[in-house]
């Protein structure tokens, strides 16, 4: 990601990255390992097959793994004219679209509660860096996630809600591919991009 970065904020054409990972939780800004906000020791975690890393993305501990959208906007926010607050409500909102689009009744967050809710679950984590007035991190969509393994965490430092996931919400199962495709779009049409070129690529 941090070549990609680079290219954008030196010119080059915005990008949306996509991914799945290993299971990782990862610790943003506002958390720091020993606080509440990660719960199971590092010990615990590696016995359950989970990485642990800190990470420079806004926010606070979340939770990545099989069955998780991961999506990475890079965006040089100058050229698009839109601040952090528009642009953190703008990834919200695409995400809203998109799951809405698949039968989730998903709404985005509210300030002290960032991210996309159905009713008290959380579905999707938003985290963002800007650096040089282009965006990094972004957005984890729980598509089908082993939920389980975010009981080592306080997902995003919230305390008294649960996850939920699409899977979960829709009792059936979901293709990968179908949510990705609908984030592109909404996310193509939300910030104004008039094409769109798919690159697949293996880490």
């Amino acid at each position: 990601m941090r070549a990609t970065h680079a290219a954008v904020r030196d010119g080059a054409a915005d990008a949306l990255l996509l991914s799945e990972h290993a299971p990782t939780v990862t610790v943003g800004k506002r958390a720091a390992l020993g606080e509440t906000h990660v719960k199971s020791s590092r010990a615990a975690l590696a016995r359950a097959g989970i990485a642990v890393r800190r990470t420079d993305r806004g926010g606070d501990a979340t939770y990545h793994g099989p069955g998780q959208l991961v999506a990475y906007p890079v965006v040089s926010l100058r050229r698009a004219r839109v601040g952090a607050r528009a642009y953190v409500e703008g990834l919200e909102a695409c995400v809203e679209e998109a799951l809405r689009g698949i039968g989730v009744d998903a709404r985005g967050g509210r300030k002290g509660r960032e991210g996309v809710w159905v009713k008290d679950g959380k579905i999707a984590a938003v985290g963002v860096k800007i650096s040089a007035g282009t965006s990094s991190h972004g957005v984890a969509i729980n598509v089908d996630p082993d939920l389980t393994h975010f009981e080592h965490i306080v997902p995003c430092g919230l305390e008294g809600y649960e996850v939920t996931s699409v899977v979960k919400e829709l009792g059936r199962a979901v293709a990968m591919r179908d949510v990705e495709t609908r984030v592109v779009d909404a996310f193509a049409r939300r910030f104004g991009y008039a094409e769109v070129f798919w690159s697949e690529e293996d880490e």
